[in-house]
Order: C-alpha cells, then structure tokens, then sequence
C-alpha cells in the first residue's frame, strides 16, 4: 500500500487504519517523516521571525540576537521529537494501568501519525505568517527597550497582527482535538485497550500538549 493511501485512511478511517498498522512490522520511517515535515516548518518559522526582528536590534548587538536566536530554532526542532517521545511514554505508562499490551516501539510508531493535524495546520498557518513576518516594518528596537519584555513583545506584535494570532489559536484547538481522535485509535490498537480506556490514556497528555500551545500562543498577547 502506498504511503499516499495510507495517509488517506488514516484521515478517513483511523480506526481501520491502525487494525490493519498492527498486523504489519513496527516502521518508524512513516511517522517519523511527519514529525520531521513539521518540525522543519516550525523551525522555518522561527527563522524568518528572528531574521526579522534581527533588522530592528542594534548592529553592534544583531549578531548575539542571531545566535541566541539560532539556538532556540534548533531547540524547538528537537523539543518536536521530544514530544512526540514523550507523550508516546505517557500514554504507553499511563495503559499499563490497564493491562495494556504491546512494545514501546508500537506505542511510538502509532502516536507518530497522530502529529499529521499538527502538520497540516501548520502547512496552512506557517504561510500566512511568512507573509506577515516578511511583509512588516518593524521599528528599530534600542539597547534599553531589549531589556524590557514588554518593548520585545510590542515588536513582535508589529510584525505577526493580533488576528492572525487568534486564527492560529483556532487552528490549533481544532488541530489538537483531531490528533487527539487519532491518538485514541493509535493506542486502542497499539496496546490492545477498549475504547475508553484508550481515551482516557490518550486524553491526558493531549490535554497538557494543548494547554502548552495555547499558552504559547497567547503570552504574545
């Protein structure tokens, strides 16, 4: 089956999806090429912004601002790996509570798939906010107002306007709740649950991943 099909059932019928994923050898190539498409966008992201903000901070101060900047686009595009190791312990240590059965492994591979909303949201929202990013004028920003968070955070919002933060907000609550319905057959299938309890396993980090996003999202309000 071709990695376009799979990617079609997976959107349409993740249950189905994940029963015929399991009678197969655990592949970690698939999810983890998501995962990487997305952690490149928001690694791109990232780039853009700061190459931006760059223009507005002294010139005697640009090249600290890109390096410190640097080191935190290569931290996010690890931190995408992170997570998707981490919620993938969660949810297989939290399905031990119910006798959950199967490998690490398996419990890996299958949350992978469950980044592919995170991934589409971001092919629609990286774009609108390239647009933004590169399209504003941005005031100079002096030495004294970088030590101020708030002179930072007026700046970013020059660039990236507050209704293109809300419709980033809302994409991503929707965004959240789909990969959450993914993860849900993920586990089921990856560590032989029923249903509700795949819920309640799956619930638990998704909550806490979407409560981080948002709060990343609304601290530039």
């Amino acid at each position: 089956m071709s990695y376009t099909t799979d990617v079609m059932k997976l959107i349409s019928n993740p249950d189905e999806f994940f029963s015929e994923m399991k009678s197969r050898d655990a592949k970690l190539s698939r999810p983890a090429l998501i995962v990487l498409l997305l952690a490149t966008l928001v690694a791109l992201n990232q780039y853009v912004l700061v190459s931006k903000l760059s223009e507005a901070v002294p010139e005697k101060l640009q090249t600290f601002f890109k390096i410190g900047g640097y080191i935190g686009i290569a931290g996010s595009f690890i931190g995408v790996f992170a997570v998707w190791l981490i919620i993938a312990a969660i949810m297989h240590g939290l399905s031990a509570f119910f006798e959950g059965k199967g490998d690490f492994r398996r419990t890996f591979e299958f949350t992978g798939y469950g980044f592919l909303p995170s991934l589409i949201g971001s092919l629609i929202t990286t774009p609108m906010s390239l647009y933004y990013i590169t399209n504003a004028e941005i005031p100079e920003i002096s030495l004294a107002q970088l030590q101020s968070p708030d002179a930072v955070k007026a700046a970013v919002l020059s660039i990236i306007p507050r209704d293109l933060i809300y419709s980033n907000l809302i994409i991503n609550i929707a965004v959240t709740s789909w990969s959450l319905t993914i993860w849900i057959f993920a586990l089921r299938h990856a560590r032989e649950l029923e249903l509700r309890e795949a819920f309640i396993c799956a619930s638990m980090p998704t909550m806490l991943f979407a409560v981080y996003q948002v709060w990343s999202i609304l601290k530039l309000l």
